[in-house]
Parts: structure tokens; C-alpha cells; sequence
């Protein structure tokens, strides 16, 4: 059976990257649920959020996120290779888009796991 998954819309109007990772850190313990997706979106009415997707996870101790801003394909590789190699490793967990500020960011997660 697939896990549940859960849906959070957070306004264009959020006040910084770390403001986000903040409220999705939040929104993983209530939900007891892990990351899975960040992208744009809007309601019907045109408002414009970041969607972020969350799939029930009552297993695994999740760790700390780390939100980084990313430009091209090269910089989010090269953000990959630097937090991939480090002991522990800190997992990629998403790549997507987020509003911050009412501005589009190129927005690359990592985990930063419980027990380091």
C-alpha cells in the first residue's frame, strides 16, 4: 500500500529560504511525515504558493533540513557532490522551486541525519 501523502501550500510571501526550512521542519513533526517535493503553484483564485508534498514516514528519525539556493544544474550538482561526501552524508532529499519574497528561488534540500 502506498504511503499517505500530504499536501502544504506556503504563501509567495515567505520571508526567507530559512523562514521555509523552518516551517517545513514544523510541518514534518506534526505531519510525522518526510519531505518528498517542492514546486510552484497556484489556487484557483491565482495566488501563487509553494506546494510542498510530504509522505507519512513513522519509521525513520528524520534530521535537520538544509535548504540551499541553487542557480543552474552545475551549481546543484556541485551542492550535491559537497553534502553527498561528507560523514555522515546529508542525503539530497528535493530539488525544486520555492517563492521567497514573491520571487521564484531555485531550491536544492539536503538532510542533515539525527545522530551527526
Amino acid at each position: 500500500m502506498p504511503a499517505k501523502k500530504f499536501d502544504r501550500a506556503y504563501g509567495a510571501n515567505m520571508s526567507s529560504l530559512s523562514g521555509l526550512e523552518i516551517t517545513c521542519e514544523d510541518d514534518e513533526g506534526n505531519l510525522t511525515a518526510k519531505l518528498v517535493s517542492l514546486e510552484l503553484a497556484k489556487f484557483e483564485d491565482g495566488t501563487k504558493v509553494t506546494k510542498a508534498v510530504y509522505e507519512r514516514d513513522t519509521v525513520t528519525v528524520l534530521g535537520h533540513l538544509i535548504f540551499e539556493e541553487f542557480t543552474d544544474d552545475v551549481d546543484a550538482g556541485s551542492r550535491e557532490a559537497i553534502h553527498t561526501t561528507k560523514v555522515p552524508a546529508e542525503p539530497r532529499v528535493c530539488k525544486g522551486q520555492a517563492f521567497v519574497n514573491n520571487k521564484v528561488k531555485n531550491v536544492i534540500v539536503f538532510r542533515l541525519k539525527a545522530n551527526s
